[in-house]
């Protein structure tokens, strides 16, 4: 092994590990919104003084996390912002036991920061990844070659914990003709606007890739597929309906996508290979459809999903 080889899979131990710790992170925070709407018992490491340091993230972040990132750009403002937010949950958490009601402010606050922490650690993320160069220059997101080194992950993941994972293939309709009527500058502005529609209509641990052109995969961890089949219509209609403002021209597109489960008994390429399947059949359906792909083939009969008869 060379070294650029060493560097590399060194690199990659290490977004191994920040993936870990950011869907533990991810799993706090859902278990912190649902104590204020359902209620339950709060436990007690979340109302301590040093609550940063007893959840699961803050443990690798300031110990393994620390050793290996300590000295990467933004580590520190992380470290700032997770104590900051568990200040602020232990304020709410204790006023909601109290029966008192939570004020807007201080939620807002929550929201603000915990916001932040998800912000520079996917800075923190990108950085690493750019190393490997698996980001696309154009859009933000990952490359095809990120596709290989994060795919594999999550079929093993899949494959250990059982939990679902939802894939996407989303390819832009007639892309062609954006270029041709308005030039490659605004095909390009294009395409970055699509991206950071996904990014901010997604959730923070679901991944976006673009496979290049105008082809995109999203991955949707712990979706089952029927969910991750509303979802992808949802984002399918707020695309068809969203006006991109090319200098100051309004751009309208819209995108095929095909949806399946990921199954562990398929390798990488045969993953995308039975991704891709399901978006064609939504383009051969006329496009701006979301193709859903079951064991047997199987759509709801609404206005953006493909159907098997074609309705």
């Amino acid at each position: 092994m060379n070294p650029t080889d060493v560097s590399h899979a060194a690199t990659l131990a290490l977004l191994h590990e920040l993936d870990r710790a950011i869907a533990q992170h991810a799993q706090w925070l859902a278990r912190f919104n649902r104590l204020l709407i359902c209620g339950g018992a709060t436990p007690s490491a979340d109302l301590a003084d040093d609550a940063h340091l007893r959840c699961a993230f803050g443990q690798w972040l300031h110990g393994r996390g620390r050793d290996a990132l300590g000295t990467e750009p933004g580590f520190a403002a992380i470290e700032v912002a997770h104590r900051a937010m568990h200040d602020i949950a232990a304020h709410l958490l204790r006023a909601h036991a109290g029966g008192q009601t939570i004020a807007e402010a201080d939620y807002d606050a929550f929201v603000a920061v915990a916001g932040r922490v998800r912000q520079l650690l996917r800075k923190l993320e990108r950085d690493l990844m750019e190393r490997l160069g698996a980001v696309d220059k154009l859009t933000g997101v990952w490359n095809r070659q990120a596709v290989h080194l994060r795919l594999a992950e999550e079929i093993e993941r899949v494959q250990r914990t059982r939990l679902p994972c939802a894939l996407c293939y989303a390819d832009l309709d007639d892309f062609a003709r954006v270029n041709e009527r308005h030039g490659q500058r605004a095909g390009d502005a294009v395409l970055r606007a699509v991206a950071g529609l996904f990014s901010h209509r997604l959730r923070g641990y679901d991944t976006i890739y673009r496979l290049g052109g105008e082809e995109f995969l999203l991955c949707l961890p712990n979706t089952a597929l029927d969910p991750a089949g509303a979802l992808i219509e949802r984002l399918r209609a707020e695309l068809a309906a969203t006006a991109i403002d090319v200098d100051g021209d309004d751009v309208h597109v819209t995108a095929s996508f095909g949806v399946i489960a990921l199954e562990p008994i398929f390798l990488v390429e045969e993953t995308l290979e039975r991704a891709e399947r399901a978006q064609l059949i939504a383009k051969a359906e006329g496009g701006n459809r979301v193709c859903v792909w079951h064991d047997v083939w199987h759509a709801p009969p609404t206005a953006g999903e493909a159907t098997p008869d074609g309705g």
